[in-house]
């Protein structure tokens, strides 16, 4: 049974991970700019690169700290007191993911800095080549780590517990459903949605995603004081 615990935490943090809004908004932007400079296929190539990025970081921010947590632990996996603390950290985001993730009003604006913002919404109007979309989708995920950190940590620290050939397997899920609405997206747009209805869903259902952010924190923190720090004491 505690394959399946750790398996869970990781398929939740995935999730959580996923209902982030940065990568979706800065994709929207490098759709709605591309479309109005280039034919639609250059557009599709341009996206498919950009998600491309950020599977990539996904993918390297869990393996790094998975790696980080079995060298700097004593047993290789975080102690009870750590989780303990990632359980606060959890708790507090919630609370933020809350109130403040996104911006008051009929906006989707998010809590990110003006100024970091500004870059990436810039530079996602600029990208104009395979590359510059690839980058883009490089720095997108770090400019969440403040939300995102502790779910990689948690998640790297279920990695670990896993047998090898499951480990492999864990980081892929996590991955994956990182970028599930990415994913979604270029499969709405393909069909034959664009980006202004896409937009609209999202207006509309704000409030929805603020509150399935915190709640899936909640759940989560919820989860890691059940099965791991109260569970290794009964």
């Amino acid at each position: 049974m505690e394959g399946y615990t750790y398996l869970g935490i990781i398929v939740l943090a995935g999730l959580i991970l996923a209902s982030f809004a940065t990568p979706l908004a800065t994709l929207l932007l490098l759709y709605h700019a591309s479309l109005g400079a280039h034919v639609r296929q250059t557009t599709r190539r341009l996206a498919s690169s950009y998600l491309s990025g950020v599977t990539l970081m996904h993918f390297l921010l869990l393996a790094s700290t998975a790696f980080l947590v079995s060298g700097l632990s004593v047993a290789g996996t975080f102690s009870r007191t750590s989780l303990s603390v990632l359980f606060g950290i959890l708790l507090a985001l919630a609370v933020v993911s809350w109130a403040f993730y996104y911006k008051r009003g009929t906006t989707t604006e998010l809590w990110l800095p003006r100024s970091l913002a500004k870059f990436l919404s810039s530079r996602a109007k600029s990208t104009s080549d395979l590359n510059e979309a690839y980058v883009l989708g490089l720095l997108v995920p770090l400019s969440e780590l403040l939300f995102s950190l502790p779910l990689f940590l948690l998640a790297g620290d279920a990695v670990l517990h896993l047998s090898p050939v499951f480990q492999a397997l864990g980081l892929v899920i996590f991955t994956l459903l990182s970028v599930l609405p990415l994913l979604i997206l270029r499969l709405s747009l393909r069909s034959g949605r664009n980006v202004t209805e896409v937009q609209r869903f999202r207006l509309r259902h704000k409030a929805f995603f603020r509150i399935f952010t915190g709640s899936g924190l909640l759940v989560l923190a919820a989860y890691l004081l059940v099965f791991l720090i109260l569970g290794e004491s009964l």
